[in-house]
């Protein structure tokens, strides 16, 4: 069955390097696991709260197996630094 994730991200600015090394290792871990980029938004107007995303994205995926595929990915893990440097921030979960 498949799952679909919700990615809400905020770019540091001045993180565009770190940016585009994250979407390079993640783009090809998430092919190779079969996922797929649904939607990608950008929130124009916060109705509600004090500091909303910059983007929500939604990505589809095969099934759990195919998201830990990705997440538990010695590449996906190392990226916590180069995620420091690229988002301000960056909350993922899975969605029903």
């Amino acid at each position: 069955m498949t799952k679909t994730v919700l990615a809400m991200t905020s770019m540091k600015v001045g993180g565009s390097k770190a940016l585009e090394q994250y979407l390079f290792i993640v783009g090809g871990l998430m092919e190779a696991a079969g996922a797929r980029l649904i939607s990608r938004y950008e929130v124009t107007e916060t109705l509600c709260g004090s500091e909303p995303p910059h983007y929500v994205s939604i990505i589809e995926y095969p099934n759990d197996q195919a998201i830990r595929m990705v997440f538990d990915h010695p590449d996906y893990r190392s990226l916590e630094q180069v995620k420091d440097l690229a988002f301000s921030r960056y909350d993922v979960c899975v969605v029903s």
